[in-house]
């Protein structure tokens, strides 16, 4: 069937079964991006950078039984407190991380997890300036196919939550000068005697469903990392941080969840050191996630075909959580 960019496709009951939305990839001969980001979490340009929007087919996942081992990432339903202030760092911390941190045990099984960087998304925040209180500035959705870590960069990550903080943690005043993990764990972590991840927890934080910009999602068994991944090299102040980004493969099976509301969460890995993913790369690079425990899912927000004009902006926040089974 040939599609094109804005079709949707319904059930006999109107339910979304599929939108064509435009996702961008990296073009074929990019080999790495590079940009620099300030303390409000801005980039500079991206050096390196070849765009390639493409046309695909993003189901509904509602349906299915996605599940975060099989796939990449799930929805839970996991309602949160009205008195959180999502636009205020000392609300989001204090009674936020808590409540990802137990959704995080629940969904994955973990035995340990700390919550331990956020970033609140609107574009029209992003537009205006907003700023969290106590905290950095909103950003804007990310509308680009990537991943949050890379092979390097996700165990130097963890590496780092177990040192004092540096200067762009969020955590660094509730910490105060003390590491996150205890050095035990980092030291099963780093000795390869504990598996452990990063996970992501996103929400809505609005009472209005998501209906500008939703957040979609590669099922990580139809990833093919040889041919898929881009290196994207952040520059931090103190740090040099690793994104990957991903050009184009028709075997992608994107997923979103229309409509997605408050009470709703889409718990999304972002690494797994006992992924198939993570280990082919080390033992036998160039070879498919396929089937097994997902190592992470690439993900994109995008154009949703159904919102209406004039539809109220999305404003989500999304709190990265170490894990540790």
């Amino acid at each position: 069937m040939v599609t094109k960019q804005g079709e949707v496709h319904r059930g006999k009951d109107g339910a979304i079964e599929s939108v064509q939305g435009m996702m961008n990839y990296q073009g074929r001969d990019v080999e790495k991006v590079v940009a620099r980001r300030d303390l409000n979490g801005s980039d500079s340009g991206l050096e390196g950078a070849v765009w390639e929007a493409t046309c695909v087919d993003v189901r509904n996942g509602r349906p299915e039984a996605l599940t975060l081992d099989a796939n990449g990432f799930e929805l839970r339903m996991f309602p949160v407190s009205d008195s959180i202030d999502f636009y205020n760092q000392a609300s989001i911390v204090d009674s936020y991380f808590p409540t990802c941190e137990e959704l995080v045990k629940a969904s994955s099984g973990a035995a340990f997890v700390k919550a331990f960087d956020y970033n609140v998304r609107s574009a029209g925040g992003e537009t205006s300036g907003k700023r969290i209180d106590g905290g950095s500035q909103v950003q804007a959705p990310a509308s680009l196919v990537h991943g949050d870590y890379t092979l390097a960069s996700a165990p130097r990550r963890v590496a780092m939550l177990g040192e004092p903080p540096k200067s762009n943690d969020v955590l660094r005043e509730q910490l105060q000068g003390m590491p996150l993990l205890p050095k035990e764990l980092c030291e099963d972590v780093a000795a390869g005697r504990r598996r452990w991840g990063i996970i992501n927890v996103w929400r809505s934080i609005t009472i209005e469903p998501v209906r500008r910009f939703p957040l979609a999602c590669v099922d990580s068994s139809s990833m093919s990392p040889g041919s898929d991944l881009v290196t994207f090299e952040i520059h931090y102040a103190d740090r040099v941080g690793e994104n990957y980004f991903s050009r184009a493969n028709p075997a992608h099976r994107w997923r979103y969840f229309p409509e997605m509301r408050r009470e709703e969460a889409l718990v999304l890995k972002q690494w797994d050191s006992h992924g198939a993913l993570a280990r082919s790369l080390v033992d036998a690079p160039g070879a498919a996630e396929g089937a097994g425990v997902s190592t992470f899912a690439l993900h994109s927000a995008f154009a949703d075909p159904t919102s209406a004009p004039g539809a109220p902006d999305r404003e989500s926040i999304e709190v990265r959580c170490v894990a540790v089974w």
